[in-house]
């Protein structure tokens, strides 16, 4: 049996091509249309007075396939393992700055600025692969919304920021 929607078919039509568009698969577009439909059937009003223009409707909503429980946990793993290389790389990275501003000639073995080096690149390219693995490296997962997708973004880069801050603090106490 084919489902009978509430939402207008002129409605309908346009709401699908702009999720189709934005590469929505054949459930999304349909869990999407459903949403649509509960909402006219509880309100008991056409989609138009509700949503207003489909095209600008169906541009709105998110695409995106929930994440299985799996995915999400690996996606955390991910995200947690990417954290961790960057507290790292920030650890380096100021063990090499404290190792140059205070003239030292070895740090742990090896140059001062091997480390800071090291460092640096350590911490910047976790933040970059978790921003270009994008939501399969995130901390909170579940629906999109505009706090927790800033967080996810922002978390790496915070590191990056400390790292330096340390930096400007080494150089002010021992500079």
């Amino acid at each position: 049996m084919i489902k009978q929607w509430k939402v207008e078919r002129e409605w309908q039509e346009p709401f699908l091509e702009a999720l189709r568009a934005r590469g929505a698969s054949p459930q999304a577009c349909d869990a999407a249309l459903g949403e649509v439909d509960e909402a006219c059937i509880r309100e008991n009003a056409m989609a138009k007075e509700l949503f207003g223009d489909p095209v600008a409707y169906g541009k709105e909503i998110p695409v995106s396939e929930p994440m299985t429980a799996r995915e999400a946990g690996l996606s955390r793993t991910r995200a947690l393992l990417l954290a961790i290389a960057g507290l790292v790389g920030m650890f380096f990275a100021l063990l090499g700055w404290t190792g140059m501003v205070t003239d030292a000639t070895k740090v742990w073995g090896a140059n001062p600025t091997i480390w800071f080096v090291l460092g640096l690149i350590i911490a910047v390219a976790a933040a970059v692969g978790d921003t270009v693995l994008g939501r399969h490296a995130d901390f909170t997962q579940g629906r999109a919304d505009a706090g927790s997708t800033l967080l996810n973004r922002l978390l790496p880069w915070i590191i990056v920021a400390l790292t330096l801050v340390g930096m400007l603090v080494v150089k002010l106490t021992h500079g």
